[in-house]
């Protein structure tokens, strides 16, 4: 097991476009390892949203991830990676609570002209606790599927404790704590890295004159 301290600057904006079902993901990433002292990964993930209706909503788009070595067992060296990626999100509201099942597939080309396909499922849920602050607790795994095969079920889990503030109508922080667990491909090691979590949320609408 290798044990690391990591810090996670966040940036995810879903920005509606006019008053149209259409939309625009913007996400980048900054990681850092060894609390801020030298990179993780860099990644970069903008795409395209489109509402069905209040429950369900779909993005896809692209992902750019440049990783660095890092641990007591680093990767050889920094590598780059690209993804295509599509989500299916389903939200729901019971009482108080706002609950969010996001399904995300990723098709991933990775160094050494490597290809591979994953399946994510992410569970969140927000509660209000006082005036605009509230609670979020999550957990996502990462599946290998497919003609993939992986030493392990999973490839991934994180698991989140987050304190929620609105700051403005359309811009949220969340901070908190992450457990990111990583079982790498040589099927002996996990890791358990502990990580802080600071994120800005926006959700301010794009308008351009004669967009309905």
């Amino acid at each position: 097991t290798d044990t690391n301290v990591h810090a996670w600057g966040q940036y995810f904006g879903d920005h509606p476009i006019g008053t149209s079902r259409w939309g625009a993901h913007l996400e980048g990433q900054w990681r850092r390892d060894g609390f801020v002292d030298k990179w993780q990964n860099l990644l970069i993930r903008p795409g395209v949203n489109f509402k069905i209706n209040k429950t369900f909503d779909l993005t896809a788009g692209y992902g750019f991830v440049e990783s660095y070595p890092y641990g007591s067992f680093p990767a050889k060296s920094r590598g780059t990676e690209h993804r295509l990626f599509q989500d299916v999100n389903v939200r729901l509201k019971f009482g108080r609570v706002k609950l969010q099942n996001r399904f995300r597939s990723e098709n991933r080309w990775l160094p050494g002209s490597l290809y591979e396909n994953r399946f994510r499922y992410l569970a969140r849920a927000t509660m209000p606790i006082k005036g605009k602050t509230g609670l979020v607790f999550a957990n996502e795994f990462f599946m290998p599927t497919p003609p993939e095969h992986f030493p392990r079920r999973f490839d991934q889990n994180r698991v989140m404790f987050l304190v929620s503030r609105q700051l403005l109508p359309h811009l949220r922080l969340e901070t908190g704590y992450m457990l990111q667990t990583v079982w790498q491909r040589n099927g002996r090691i996990r890791e358990d890295n502990h990580t802080l979590i600071v994120a800005l949320w926006s959700d301010q609408p794009i308008k351009f004159s004669g967009v309905h």
